[in-house]
């Protein structure tokens, strides 16, 4: 066990600086894989001319399946960090990102460019699925609003500036190689500093490295039996957990909604009409730059988060200790502001929907706006609301929530086109937000049943 409470090794005891300097290599990787899911999208026209393609749905492969990839990933990643330790993992599964984002930027066919971008996005993943849990290990419960608003940035931010940097390298460079060598380049850079600075925060893998371990604690178990529970412990928290299972599923659809929007952006400011959809004709590379609509809302809605989200928890408990005489931290002391994010989304979707192609570019950037702070607000609450939860094993709680999001999210990816065609941009927005007015309700629920459930 632990030398008590306040035992320098534990993570929660480590200096500011420290815990901090963590955040920030963790919440970069955290950010990088999603850059890497956009950036390419910018340059599915350039894949069609290099690579002679004429259909719809093929350019748009390496994006699906790199979406795909990156909820494959969670399933060894998680478990894997809970039994080697986190910093093992993020080190060998960046450094491989590296390598294959290179073989990407050398691809000689859609195929392999196909492939490579699936095996990337298993390695890419890291971030997205492990840092929530990282910050768990780090920071206490009445700590963890603010490090958690900065990591979720990167998750939510990340494919709006992979958007926005994509726009212009595909202008300057006609063509979509240098879209992966920038990130390849990115990642090998932060490899060799993570190398140099990230250190081990999973307190059991501590524990154990520092022969401290209780008998009958993780660690003890034969490492084969240990590796089939663990690898096997996402998908049943899955499907036995209600609370994972309700997070899971509405976490993927405002992420789904987000890489939808995405793909939107590119039909309504394209320089070019498709479909015969509406467009502001944005022109040589601009259109990335609608992308900051939703990333402007992203920043809001970190701003409020940490600002916020720990005062509020604070005053939860507050009131908690008042009512019950408890002061044990509750997870349910996170869902206020899930239940405000949950009816902000829904509000963007409806003004893009009835304002895009009918009025100045602008209020559709608005509703986008209002969308991304609703999006960010309930991620940071769902991630955070997880870890609280499942503790020890929130790394696998978090792994069934990637997993579950980046399923829809390639599906998404790859129907996108296909669903504003056919729906234009008012109602096939329209759908995305009555999907999301269907799951206002689940945040109450779990406020009043959650204990229960737990």
């Amino acid at each position: 066990t632990w030398a008590g409470d306040n035992d320098p090794v534990h993570p929660f005891n480590w200096s500011a600086s420290r815990k901090w300097t963590n955040v920030v290599l963790i919440s970069l990787q955290a950010t990088l894989s999603p850059i890497a899911s956009t950036i390419l999208a910018i340059g599915a026209n350039a894949i069609a001319s290099d690579f002679h393609l004429t259909d719809a749905y093929t350019p748009a492969l390496p994006t699906g399946l790199y979406v795909l990839g990156l909820g494959l990933g969670p399933l060894l990643l998680a478990p894997c960090s809970e039994i080697y330790g986190r910093r093992i993992v993020y080190l060998v599964s960046i450094a491989v990102f590296t390598v294959l984002n290179v073989g990407c930027a050398l691809s000689p066919n859609i195929t392999a460019l196909s492939i490579l971008r699936l095996a990337s996005g298993v390695a890419g993943s890291v971030g997205p699925s492990l840092g929530a849990g990282s910050i768990g290990d780090m920071f206490r419960a009445e700590e963890r609003g603010k490090a958690q608003s900065v990591y979720s940035f990167g998750p939510v931010m990340g494919p709006v500036l992979g958007g926005v940097m994509g726009g212009y390298i595909v202008d300057r460079t006609h063509g979509w190689a240098w879209l992966m060598w920038v990130i390849a380049i990115a990642s090998g850079a932060t490899v060799v500093v993570s190398i140099f600075l990230l250190r081990e925060t999973y307190a059991p893998y501590l524990l154990s490295r520092n022969q401290r371990l209780e008998a009958g604690d993780i660690g003890v178990a034969p490492a084969k039996d240990l590796f089939s529970r663990a690898i096997t412990r996402p998908i049943r928290l899955l499907f036995t957990s209600p609370i994972c299972a309700f997070m899971s599923i509405y976490l993927s659809l405002i992420y789904g909604i987000l890489y939808l929007h995405l793909i939107t952006i590119l039909l309504l400011f394209g320089p070019t009409e498709l479909y015969g959809l509406y467009s502001y004709h944005w022109q040589n590379g601009n259109t990335g730059l609608a992308y900051l609509g939703a990333g402007i809302g992203s920043v809001i809605g970190m701003v409020i988060t940490g600002k916020l989200m720990n005062r509020s928890f604070a005053s939860g408990l507050a009131r908690q200790e008042r009512q019950t005489g408890s002061s044990v931290p509750t997870p349910e002391l996170r869902l206020p502001f899930l239940q405000l994010g949950t009816f902000v989304v829904p509000v963007g979707l409806i003004v893009f929907a009835w304002s895009a192609g009918r009025t100045h570019w602008i209020v559709p950037l608005l509703g986008a706006c209002i969308f991304g702070a609703g999006m960010l607000m309930a991620y940071v609450c769902i991630h955070t609301y997880l870890v609280d939860c499942f503790g020890r094993w929130s790394a696998s709680a978090l792994a069934a929530a990637v997993v579950t999001r980046c399923i829809i999210t390639s599906a998404f990816c790859i129907i996108g086109f296909e669903l504003y065609r056919k729906l234009g941009y008012d109602w096939g927005s329209m759908l995305l937000a009555f999907l999301c007015i269907a799951m206002i309700p689940v945040p109450f629920l779990l406020k009043k049943y959650g204990p229960r459930l737990r």
